[in-house]
């Protein structure tokens, strides 16, 4: 109907620029005009002139689509080329991680088989926080968690912070946002969790154990953390120090003598899975077993958070900014190992498997004005199927970190539509992003501990496709055990 009154006002409009010109033509030439005159001009001419406007409108608006369809698809190809899960050597290409766990604190739930709940039953959902307010003095809709108050964490870090501006003068005067101790505190429960779920397997990570023939050498725990791209440098050292003493008193607890390193920094999800998985090759390379926790925490909720979101017209509101982020904040960790590392003694079946991933850039934001395809999206997940030598209909189902009021819902599900038809969109498809709020980097790791939570439940294939970034794109592939052996071609007699 709108398109109907569109159309109806650019032929008026046309009419009457039209039949003000001819008029004033036959006035001016003091022209006899005939019953012909009168039909070609007011009548046949407007219309062939609508007629000619809207084939070109048709012609402008198609090549437009055709060159960005053009464009996405040079992104993508150059990309799927480089991303880890399509180069390289063959075994490396098809490698797979254990993951010995997966933990996450959001507002949604405790752990992945909550979230997963949480999102197909549509509850909770961000709601309206108690204590954030927009410009109109109206409450803002958030996904805040009850047990995220930072200020206890931050009178028990007096002295970590008093350490860190002793090693820095230039940061003594910095002081550290609400928002960066509500994430940190979010963060302690998955991370301690983490260094629980290697209990048991201490045995193999003393330092007594003796170096082996092959130049294995002992074993570490490496640590990967993600911070919020908004923290400054001064705010992720102290992030860096806090989770390194927590860290050293865990281990003290759960794995004495072991040796824990860290590496932080600001970088999103995607790249955080990046990271991990390139560290994960390159142990295997050097022949190192050992075992590797990624995790990162992320939050909003807090009056500074909000205005800067505000700021940068990136905040919610109904009306004016339909597509802009929720506040939010979550954490999450992958403990990851190699495709030997020993099963536990009391393990009751396979760990999940993780394949390489694949990273794609889209050459334009999703968040920008006009249609976005999926391209990007299918071939990210195509890429990942390759990584796993797996057919589409094998895979059981997809979880993505997909909202409903951005169209990352409609990309999301026209890439599934696209490249695994055979999904149920109401059974199979899972997005989380509507209930767990824009939580930033975390988001990725959210979706691959849901796809591997629905891997070992559903025992079977689960793809993740991470979408929360404007531009990048991720997806992998979660097994419910370890891959099949491929088997080659049977030659004949």
């Amino acid at each position: 109907m709108n398109r109907l009154v569109k159309g109806f006002a650019l032929f008026v409009a046309i009419g009457c620029v039209v039949w003000i010109a001819v008029l004033w033509r036959w006035q001016a030439t003091a022209r006899d005009m005939s019953t012909g005159d009168i039909v070609a001009y007011l009548f046949l001419l407007p219309v062939t002139v609508f007629v000619v406007v809207l084939l070109g409108r048709w012609a402008w608006v198609g090549a437009n689509e055709r060159a960005a369809r053009q464009a996405e698809a040079r992104a993508a190809a150059p990309a799927t080329a480089a991303a880890p899960a399509a180069g390289g050597d063959e075994a490396e290409r098809h490698a797979t991680v254990q993951v010995l766990a997966a933990l996450v604190a959001t507002a949604a739930g405790s752990s992945p088989s909550d979230l997963v709940g949480a999102a197909r039953d549509g509850a909770p959902r961000p709601g309206l926080d108690p204590e954030l307010r927009d410009d109109d003095g109206l409450p803002l809709l958030a996904a805040r968690m009850a047990d995220g108050d930072g200020r206890a964490l931050e009178a028990e870090s007096e002295a970590l912070v008093a350490a860190v501006h002793a090693a820095h003068p230039e940061w003594a005067d910095q002081v550290a946002f609400d928002t960066v101790w509500r994430a940190l505190t979010i963060l302690r429960e998955p991370l301690l969790r983490a260094v629980d779920a290697l209990g048991p397997w201490a045995p193999l990570l003393i330092p007594e154990v003796p170096p082996k023939a092959d130049g294995r050498g002992e074993r570490c725990v490496r640590v990967l953390l993600g911070w919020p791209a908004t923290w400054t440098e001064h705010e992720q050292e102290l992030g860096r120090t806090v989770a390194a003493d927590w860290l050293a008193q865990q281990g003290a607890n759960v794995l004495p003598g072991t040796q824990i390193t860290i590496s932080a920094q600001a970088v999103g999800g995607e790249e955080l899975l990046l990271q991990a998985d390139r560290l994960m090759q390159t142990l295997a390379r050097a022949r190192h077993d050992e075992p590797v926790i990624v995790a990162a925490c992320h939050s909003t909720i807090g009056d500074a958070a909000v205005a800067a979101l505000e700021g940068q017209g990136l905040l919610y509101h109904p009306q004016r900014r339909p597509k802009g982020q929720m506040p939010a904040e979550a954490a999450a960790a992958l403990v990851l190992a190699g495709p030997t590392w020993p099963a536990a003694e009391d393990a009751d079946g396979p760990l999940p498997h993780l394949h390489r991933p694949a990273l794609l850039r889209r050459d334009k934001s999703i968040d920008a004005p006009g249609r976005v395809g999926p391209q990007t999206a299918s071939a990210a997940i195509q890429s990942a199927l390759g990584a796993g030598r797996m057919e589409a209909a094998a895979v059981a189902g997809l979880v993505g970190d997909a909202d409903q009021h951005t169209e990352r819902a409609a990309e999301f599900f026209q890439a599934a539509a696209e490249t695994l038809p055979e999904l149920d969109a109401g059974e199979d498809l899972c997005t989380i992003g509507h209930v767990t709020g824009a939580v930033g980097g975390v988001g990725a790791l959210l979706v691959v501990a849901c796809a591997v939570e629905l891997a070992r439940s559903g025992e079977k294939p689960c793809l993740a496709l991470v979408v929360g970034d404007p531009h990048t794109r991720l997806a992998l592939l979660a097994l419910p055990g370890p891959p099949v052996p491929a088997v080659a071609p049977t030659a004949p007699a």
